[in-house]
């Protein structure tokens, strides 16, 4: 009888036990996967955070290295069209057009639409100028007479503008171009279209 006894008391120890351990278990492991699938959960919308203000920076931007790379792409394929040849600005060395002026150096030697509208060199699209230039290109014609078509693409209170200058001599002038494809293409890649 005793010994009856002893056995069933250490076989209800021995199952209060296990069950013991798998309800610890049990709630543990599910407290466990609902604490990763909120860290998955937090990580996945700070991931997406992260990537919408990125592609909002990239957005509000008015300019950068994509959009530059845009731009020479689109013009290296239209120029052979209108056989032409053009020479970007490096951001270093100035283009020298055939009627002798130096971009961007002498931007503020020029006018725009005949005014006296500032222009110049400002890469991000954002600087003090009423025109800000990020992108030069030049074409000079063959020939002895000193004509050129110098394109520079600008941004006029936050908007995107292709100006073109071919003046001769006296002072360069700035105008919109009348080109529509290269107007329409630099406001494209501007306006991430």
């Amino acid at each position: 009888m005793k010994r009856k006894s002893l056995y069933l008391i250490g076989s209800v120890a021995v199952l209060s036990l296990m069950l013991a351990g798998c309800g610890k278990s049990s709630p543990t492991n599910h407290s466990t996967q609902t604490q990763s699938s909120s860290s998955t959960t937090k990580t996945v919308s700070q991931s997406s955070q992260s990537n919408n203000q990125s592609d909002s920076k990239q957005s509000s931007e008015l300019w950068n290295d994509s959009k530059d790379q845009q731009l020479s792409e689109f013009i290296n394929k239209w120029a052979p069209t209108m056989g032409q040849s053009y020479t970007k600005y490096d951001g270093q060395n100035d283009l020298r057009t055939k009627s002798g002026i130096h971009y961007p150096s002498d931007l503020g030697q020029t006018t725009v639409n005949g005014s006296n509208d500032s222009i110049g060199w400002a890469p991000s699209g954002k600087g003090s100028y009423d025109y800000n230039v990020v992108a030069l290109y030049n074409y000079d014609r063959p020939g002895n007479a000193a004509t050129h078509i110098t394109y520079a693409f600008a941004f006029h209170d936050g908007q995107p503008v292709a100006l073109v200058d071919q003046s001769t001599n006296g002072t360069p002038d700035w105008t919109p171009t009348k080109n529509a494809d290269v107007a329409s293409n630099f406001e494209r890649i501007a306006n991430n279209k």
